[in-house]
C-alpha cells in the first residue's frame, strides 16, 4: 500500500485563511502602534527643547540667539537646526527631510515667521532682531508620506499644549490657543 505524504488542498486553504485573519488584525494595530510611538518621541523632543529654551533664557534674559543640541551618531554634540531657515528640527535624531517622522518649527512666538536666531546679514539691528526673543512656539507636523493619522502637536512659552489630528486645520503655528477639536498632552 502507497501511502502520499503531505497537505490536501483544503488544509492549505484553511491554513492560508487563518493567516490572512491574523495579518488583518495585527497589521492595523503595529500602524497604530508606530504613530503612538512617533508622537512620543516628538513629545519628548518637544519638552527637552523647552527645558533647553528654559536655561538658555536664565542665563540669556531671551530666547533670542537659541540653538539646539544636536547629538550626532557618533556620539558628538554640536549646537544647530536641522535646516538653514533656523527653525527646523527633525524627529527622530540625525533624520533628514527625506526620511523624518515629525518635522517642529521652533520660532519666535510673536511673529511665527521669524527664527529664534539673529539675522546675520547685516551689521545693524532690524526691528525684528529688537522684539524677537520674548517668547516661543514649537509646532511639530507628521510625515505626510508616513503618519498620515497622526496628530500636529502645539507648544508654546505661555504653557499652550495641544495635539489635534493631522486633518484638523483649526490649531496652526500662528495660534494662540488649543481649539475646539484638540487635546491636550
Amino acid at each position: 500500500m502507497n501511502r502520499h505524504k503531505g497537505f490536501t488542498l483544503i488544509e492549505l486553504m484553511v491554513t492560508v485563511a487563518m493567516v490572512a485573519i491574523l495579518a488583518s488584525i495585527a497589521i492595523p494595530s503595529y500602524r497604530q502602534y508606530a504613530i503612538r510611538n512617533a508622537e512620543s518621541q516628538v513629545q519628548a523632543k518637544m519638552k527637552q527643547l523647552e527645558i533647553e529654551l528654559n536655561r538658555w533664557r536664565a542665563t540669556a534674559l531671551t530666547y533670542k540667539g537659541f540653538l539646539p543640541k544636536k547629538i550626532a551618531s557618533d556620539g558628538t554634540t554640536s549646537y544647530g537646526y536641522d535646516e538653514t531657515d533656523n527653525k527646523t528640527i527633525y524627529v527622530p535624531a540625525n533624520s533628514t527631510s527625506s526620511n523624518y517622522q515629525y518635522k517642529i518649527l521652533l520660532v519666535d512666538g510673536d511673529n511665527t515667521a521669524n527664527s529664534l536666531v539673529r539675522s546675520r546679514s547685516t551689521t545693524t539691528l532690524t526691528n525684528a532682531d529688537l522684539v524677537t526673543g520674548r517668547s516661543w512656539v514649537m509646532y511639530a507636523t507628521p510625515n505626510p508620506t508616513k503618519f498620515n493619522d497622526a496628530h500636529k502637536i502645539l507648544l508654546t512659552s505661555s504653557g499652550t499644549q495641544c495635539k489635534t489630528k493631522n486633518s484638523d486645520s483649526s490649531v496652526t503655528i500662528a495660534s494662540t490657543n488649543c481649539g475646539t477639536y484638540s487635546e491636550t498632552w
